[in-house]
């Protein structure tokens, strides 16, 4: 007789994965961490999914992560065009983070030993890429390093945010609360790089 597979079990093992994945990290979870979680048995995961890793790729499909980096590359695009809140773009990127708050996670934070290990440190360098094109000319070492160093912490506090909120409204608030801190922090440190940039310039600094 074929297995019967239930759609409200394996839902309450991809949760149960994903909240695994997102607090422990892919290589410190277990099959059978993950049936713990479930309230099921190692076996019945294995009804469901071949591996840990197809699991995995279960929960968060490179779809997920390419999703990601559109709506990312839209709100920063749109915050050089101007500095009003809320924009279209803010929302939709927004509402990507409330929807997908442990995959969001995973991406920024818990992604070693994954298809996305990399993903953290090119969030990092696409923010990067983006505020160095904002520059009145080539970045400087110097300019690299201060960008690099404030948009990883962007990405551990973000990170931080979505792991710990209790709910969406809690998440929202958050994330209200922290751009009100970040944006004009960010405007404050292009308008010095970019003045730096100037001065340097004319005095021949390279």
């Amino acid at each position: 007789m074929p297995q019967v597979l239930k759609a409200d079990v394996r839902d309450r093992i991809t949760g149960a994965a994903l909240q695994c994945f997102a607090d422990q990290g892919y290589p410190g979870t277990s099959v059978a961490a993950i049936a713990a979680a479930a309230e099921t048995a190692p076996g019945n995961v294995y009804r469901y999914f071949a591996s840990k890793q197809a699991l995995f790729d279960a929960v968060l499909p490179s779809s997920m992560a390419r999703r990601h980096d559109e709506l990312l590359d839209t709100r920063v695009a749109a915050l050089a065009e101007s500095s009003a809140e809320p924009s279209p773009a803010a929302v939709d990127l927004l509402g990507f983070w409330l929807d997908h708050r442990l995959e969001v996670v995973v991406l920024l934070d818990r992604a070693a030993g994954t298809p996305f290990a990399d993903y953290p440190d090119a969030f990092v360098q696409r923010l990067v890429a983006h505020a160095e094109r904002m520059l009145p000319g080539p970045p400087s070492q110097v300019q690299r390093q201060v960008l690099q160093l404030v948009f990883d912490g962007t990405r551990r506090t973000l990170s931080r945010i979505l792991a710990t909120a209790h709910d969406r409204d809690h998440a929202r608030d958050l994330v209200a609360a922290f751009w009100s801190y970040q944006l004009p922090g960010l405007d404050g440190l292009m308008a010095h790089l970019g003045a730096v940039e100037a001065v340097g310039s004319s005095i021949g600094r390279p």
